[in-house]
């Protein structure tokens, strides 16, 4: 079987024990024996979603979770701002607070690793940390070889985890599909303009205009234009 097959099976997971028996299995045959996935969803601009799937060791999450490390994670900050991997190294652990991370994180055996990133259709982001205990030069090289294979299995993981996850009526990837006339006026409001003048920008009623913009906010769940512009530009399903 190859890696795609292996890939393709993630696919196949009904839940997230599946997943996480068949993720451990896949990461250890590609040269790592841990593993950390993380998603948030934007689902509010000050009330984000987080969905957190986990193959670290449990007390060095604990330890992660107490220090307060996401803040200043080097790692976490790369993969924000870029889809590009990044690998576990002192170009980017350069600080004393970081090269702290970085070593105390070897003592729980992940002590070589890089991550992946990956941005989803409805405005998601999430990252992929794959690691593991050996730390030598050749671990490291290992890494650099395995990198576009990891980087494909972040994309099948984040389709698996958005499945079986995400999608559920109860959490926030519910599949939101808004018309093109929808997304017009809510762009047009969003530039500030009133009901009135979007009907006179798009040639139509006024009443029309409000309809849209009222069957949009429906949609999304919010009440109010000001909340469904918010709703829309941080679910991407609208750009500026």
């Amino acid at each position: 079987m190859t890696y795609l097959d292996q890939f393709q099976s993630l696919l196949n997971c009904d839940t997230v024990e599946e997943l996480h028996a068949a993720t451990t299995t896949i990461i250890k045959q590609i040269g790592f024996e841990h593993f950390l996935y993380a998603v948030r969803v934007n689902v509010s601009l000050t009330r984000p979603y987080h969905f957190l799937f986990s193959g670290y060791p449990k007390e060095w999450r604990e330890h992660y979770e107490l220090s307060g490390y996401a803040k200043i994670d080097p790692t976490v900050q790369h993969c924000s701002k870029t889809v590009i991997p990044v690998i576990w190294d002192r170009k980017i652990f350069n600080s004393r607070p970081t090269v702290r991370i970085m070593n105390e994180a070897g003592e729980f055996g992940l002590a070589n690793g890089a991550s992946f990133s990956v941005h989803g259709r409805q405005g998601e982001a999430a990252m992929l940390s794959l690691a593991t205990s050996i730390n030598s030069r050749q671990a490291k090289q290992d890494i650099i070889t395995m990198l576009g294979t990891a980087q494909l299995l972040t994309c099948y993981l984040h389709e698996a985890i958005q499945r079986i996850v995400l999608s559920k009526d109860s959490l926030p990837l519910k599949k939101i599909n808004l018309t093109e006339r929808e997304k017009e006026c809510i762009l047009w409001a969003a530039e500030g303009k009133t009901g009135w003048e979007i009907a006179n920008i798009l040639k139509l009623s006024e009443r029309t205009v409000t309809f849209h913009l009222q069957n949009a906010a429906s949609k999304m769940g919010v009440s109010g234009r000001q909340h469904a512009i918010s709703r829309a530009l941080s679910m991407g399903l609208i750009t500026p």
